[in-house]
């Protein structure tokens, strides 16, 4: 109470009451989002869930995340002894391990592409593959220590059904390597992620949401009408900048898509919240951004926005995948770049890889050991690794555990 005495911050939260979305509003523990966007489309959304109220988690959040990022691509057998079998491997696998969280993939991906084409959960748009998540958060739940299970989700990258005809993102050079993602700028696509999500969180009862990498747009995107309609409300007339990569306009225009995308997210996390009050949620982010706050140019990413709508910042601290050349520097910068936004490391989590994807290489045991213990030294207070391979059982489970239990077991 003594916080809301003083008089300055007193006014702030007064001003933010009254100027910002609710979700938009923690003086506390989010500061204010650099850019707001007045009348997004998920306003009307929250306003049909009877969702404007709802006030952010208060959910007992765990002092050291120790995180294992599981996908149920590898569980899933369309052989259901064998799928049984999976499973009870994988229990077997967190309870040598013993991470307080787990990431937990709810989308099925077999094609590898990214995008979510089938899901693990009952649903009424995206076809479910198999009814797998609900089983292996039950197994969790009755068979480890695991304190808190996180929903890894897509917000854009669903691959509807042909039939549904969509609007897609586009992006004006034809050709992309990013995710297949839906058009965020089209209010039936927000309306139908928004029934997707009310689906899954009505049966699974998780601790959070973890949104997918693909909350993100290019210096290139999006090119469709209904994208360009947007633009022009937000007063950017000239949209020769999405061909033009030095335009003078392009960092203040990526920062108006950055508040987009973020207020989608956390308009979609209030609604979900309405079932769930104590949902926390993450993000994850890619490490550019971190070390290179222009970057948001080519991401529509930043540190500065996320704090202001989620509860986490997933890092994703992956050198290989960046082509760094200096692994230890690497995460120094990053854990500099992250202290500036985040000064305690209170809401940043530190994503590992298992894997070199450049040539599907897995990383050493001992280096993953030897990066969290370094990541420990330097003030990081959650991490985790992807994938865990619960089959080859890596990483190894002796060399992770002596850096992988956390400090002490306080909650805050």
């Amino acid at each position: 109470m003594v916080y809301f005495l003083k008089h300055k911050k007193l006014n702030i939260l007064l001003t933010c009451i009254i100027t910002l979305p609710l979700f938009a509003c923690n003086v506390i523990h989010q500061p204010t989002p650099p850019v707001l966007i007045k009348n997004h489309p998920i306003d009307t959304i929250v306003a049909e869930y009877q969702a404007q109220n709802i006030q952010l988690s208060t959910a007992t959040k765990i002092d050291q995340m120790r995180i294992m990022h599981i996908d149920l691509d590898y569980v899933f057998d369309p052989n259901k002894k064998q799928q049984q079998q999976n499973i009870q491997t994988l229990i077997s696998r967190i309870q040598q391990i013993q991470p307080n969280t787990i990431f937990l993939q709810a989308f099925a991906d077999p094609d590898a592409n990214g995008s979510a084409d089938q899901v693990y959960f009952e649903n009424r748009h995206i076809p479910t593959r198999d009814n797998l998540f609900p089983q292996v958060l039950r197994e969790i739940r009755q068979q480890t220590q695991v304190k808190q299970v996180y929903a890894w989700l897509p917000l854009i990258a669903w691959e509807f059904p042909r039939q549904d005809q969509l609007q897609y993102v586009e992006n004006s050079q034809k050709v992309s390597n990013a995710y297949i993602r839906i058009s965020p700028f089209e209010p039936k696509n927000i309306k139908l992620v928004t029934e997707i999500f009310n689906d899954f969180i009505s049966r699974n009862k998780v601790d959070g949401i973890l949104y997918h990498d693909d909350i993100t747009l290019n210096d290139h995107e999006d090119v469709s009408i209904v994208a360009e309609k947007m633009y022009g409300a937000w007063g950017f007339k000239d949209l020769s900048m999405l061909r033009d990569p030095k335009h003078p306009e392009q960092f203040k225009f990526a920062q108006y898509k950055t508040a987009y995308l973020d207020q989608f997210a956390a308009g979609l996390s209030q609604v979900l919240r309405k079932q769930q009050p104590n949902l926390l949620t993450a993000r994850n982010m890619y490490a550019p951004v971190v070390l290179n706050p222009k970057s948001e140019q080519w991401f529509s990413q930043s540190q500065a926005s996320t704090l202001a709508y989620y509860d986490y910042n997933a890092i994703m601290a992956m050198p290989y995948m960046e082509d760094s050349p200096n692994h230890r520097q690497f995460y120094l910068d990053l854990i500099a770049q992250a202290k500036k936004y985040d000064p305690n490391l209170d809401r940043t989590i530190f994503e590992l890889q298992a894997i070199n994807w450049k040539n599907n290489q897995k990383i050493s045991s001992s280096e993953l050991a030897e990066t969290m213990q370094l990541l420990k030294q330097h003030g990081v207070k959650h991490f985790g690794y992807y994938p865990d391979d619960f089959v080859q059982q890596h990483p190894h489970a002796a060399a992770l555990n002596p850096v992988f239990s956390p400090d002490h077991l306080d909650h805050k």
